[in-house]
């Protein structure tokens, strides 16, 4: 018997420079929330996680409007003298979408440390609805049971479902789906960590120009990016004590300020962020009706005896694994030499060069695979 180990590797590396993704806007007006009145010239700033994102002062009508603002949730401050700081927490802005909001303001003769604390409601109809599709967030990723971009992908109406997989967009072919991310158009492999995923954005029709001519469906990730202060976090998924396949998935992801401004906390100048997934399957391709395998002690005699002889005055050999019954196998619910590891990870690097451009830089996103097979040979 000869054991022969067959080892395979892949390695991708990919190195890419992000200056501009697919980017959303905020709209909206700033109110006096007693008399109803406009209120001109509040200064109004967008902030993730500790980072500034982009800032504006209302116009004379009190209308603000900030954009290019990459998709993911913000919270917005709102300060004019004479009222209360309003913050609106949880904004979500969509890619290639306009979000509205309002900000309403309460008066105040005096100068108080006080702010009102309002969390974002999503309005019923959005007025920038030109594409039919979804947008799904972090948050509503994290509930899901299989949170990779494509499965996430098939919770849209339109996208057929295969095996949990992402089929076809639409009914149309598979080549004629668009993948993104982070603005970057990707052709091949697709995989993202879930723990780098900040938001899935499907459109199935009304595709914006800026896609070009695009016949099935677009999806669009946005991965995550740094913040202001240092923050991890780690995912362990198995089925070692559920099942015999033995499926485990290891999430983690590390995020902070590499340089900080001058500024009493102040914004990130230099940040980055990381994540990635690593997988171990003991069973690389699970049956519902398990396997059946010959035992120690057939599988033995049939190395030692692989032939007999056909019998008296004849000439010629039969192959004694020819007259196997089922008394000599027994059934296992895992495959044999079928494991395998995989890894996936993505990093990139956040550089705020002005108030409102950021340079996005995709270190790397790196997979291997490796899967170990054993052979055996009856000699």
């Amino acid at each position: 018997m000869i054991r022969n180990l067959l080892l395979t590797f892949g390695l991708i590396l990919t190195t890419g420079l992000l200056l501009q993704a697919q980017q959303g806007a905020l709209q909206g007006k700033v109110i006096d929330k007693d008399t109803k009145e406009p209120i001109p010239f509040a200064n109004i700033i967008l902030d993730n996680n500790g980072t500034q994102v982009g800032g504006t002062t209302s116009d004379f009508d009190g209308n603000y409007s900030i954009k290019p603002i990459p998709p993911g949730k913000y919270d917005l401050k709102a300060t004019y003298v004479g009222y209360k700081t309003v913050i609106s927490q949880g904004i979500p802005i969509a890619a290639d979408k306009i979000r509205f909001h309002d900000i309403l303001m309460t008066s105040t003769s005096e100068t108080l440390e006080e702010f009102e604390v309002l969390e974002y409601s999503v309005p019923l109809i959005s007025k920038d609805e030109t594409a039919t599709g979804a947008s799904i967030t972090s948050e509503e990723i994290a509930k899901m049971p299989n949170r990779n971009a494509n499965a996430v992908a098939t919770t849209v109406g339109g996208v057929f479902s295969q095996d949990g997989e992402r089929g076809s967009v639409r009914g149309a072919r598979g080549d004629a789906t668009a993948m993104f991310i982070d603005g970057i158009r990707v052709i091949g492999n697709s995989s993202v960590p879930q723990s780098a995923i900040e938001q899935v954005d499907v459109v199935l029709s009304g595709v914006p120009a800026q896609y070009g001519d695009v016949t099935s469906g677009i999806i669009n990730v946005t991965t995550k990016g740094p913040s202001r202060t240092f923050g991890a976090g780690i995912e362990l998924e198995s089925s070692e004590f559920l099942d015999d396949f033995g499926s485990n998935r290891l999430g983690f992801n590390l995020m902070g300020p590499l340089i900080k401004g001058k500024k009493k906390n102040g914004t990130s100048v230099l940040g980055f962020f990381i994540a990635g997934d690593v997988n171990f399957h003991k069973d690389g391709r699970p049956s519902a009706i398990g396997h059946h395998y010959a035992k120690d002690d057939v599988l033995q005699n049939l190395e030692q005896n692989p032939l007999r002889p056909v019998g008296p005055g004849q000439s010629g050999t039969y192959v004694n694994g020819e007259f196997l019954r089922m008394d000599d196998l027994q059934h296992v619910n895992t495959s044999k030499n079928t494991s395998n590891y995989n890894a996936n990870i993505i990093g990139n690097i956040n550089i705020r060069t002005t108030e409102t451009i950021n340079l996005t830089m995709v270190v790397a996103i790196i997979q291997v695979i490796a899967m170990i097979l054993v052979m055996e040979e009856v000699c």
